[in-house]
């Protein structure tokens, strides 16, 4: 499915920037989040990093900032001309390059990235599995990846389910072996998020040879769900506490993967 018209527009992406970009809580736990996947990925230094899905940049530049080189990817020209701005007022335009392609044919080398970064992403992609073998087949033998997806095992999607047997919901709920799909209309488009079933995602990974080093919690509750203001704010810090004592990441609605790709 061609997605170029879903994000097209800038709607879509000026909403996840108001609820997950635009709160200085959420972009210090952001921050956090980060600074413990470097911990996991580990990466050499001189090490090449892809931005998969880059969006307006943020990730990309906190991965730069870090004194790596990293080429950030997303369909959305729209949204890579702010990546760009961004960048440069930053003074990190000799770190980072962008380049406007899906992930679903992806352009790169094989073994071309030692990591490869991937949040929120995958479940928007309808065939997420191809895009994900693109992931894997750009990454260099011994290199890291790390994908952020949400799970569907939490404690939310349980309650999304139940509410669901009683009450219609705006999208279409769809059952299939990579997740639960929830399928909509943006601006006349089909829209798509999924939630993971991490365990197949995993299973896929592990076809590339890319084994499951770290599985974690990144957030116990999607803030979406709830109000800005007092409320969403006592959800942020709820996650950042869940996220910290390391607690089970199965009962978590965000979940991150980090796998390793064998040498041979």
């Amino acid at each position: 499915m061609n997605l170029e018209k879903t994000f097209a527009t800038s709607q879509i992406h000026d909403e996840w920037v108001s609820v997950y970009r635009s709160n200085a809580l959420q972009d210090r736990f952001n921050a956090q989040i980060m600074h413990r996947v470097f911990g996991y990925l580990n990466p050499r230094p001189g090490a090449v990093f892809l931005d998969a899905g880059c969006g307006t940049g943020e990730h990309t530049i906190r991965i730069a900032q870090r004194g790596y080189d990293c080429v950030g990817i997303d369909i959305s020209k729209r949204v890579l001309c702010k990546a760009h701005k961004k960048v440069s007022e930053c003074e990190l335009s000799f770190r980072v390059s962008f380049v406007r392609q899906p992930l679903e044919s992806l352009a790169f080398p094989d073994s071309d990235f030692d990591v490869v970064h991937c949040r929120g992403v995958l479940m928007h992609i309808p065939d997420w599995e191809i895009a994900l073998d693109n992931l894997c087949r750009v990454l260099k033998p011994g290199g890291r990846i790390v994908i952020i997806e949400a799970n569907h095992t939490s404690f939310e999607t349980a309650i999304v389910r139940v509410v669901r047997k009683v009450k219609r919901g705006r999208s279409k709920i769809i059952e299939t072996p990579g997740g639960l799909e929830h399928w909509s209309e943006e601006n006349g488009n089909l829209f798509v998020a999924r939630t993971a079933n991490i365990k197949y995602m995993t299973q896929i990974m592990k076809r590339h040879g890319i084994g499951t080093v770290e599985r974690f919690s990144t957030e116990f509750w999607d803030i979406n769900r709830f109000p800005p203001g007092i409320i969403r704010n006592l959800v942020i810090r709820f996650n950042q506490l869940w996220f910290f004592l390391r607690l089970p990441a199965s009962l978590s609605a965000g979940n991150g993967i980090i796998g390793e790709k064998n040498l041979s």
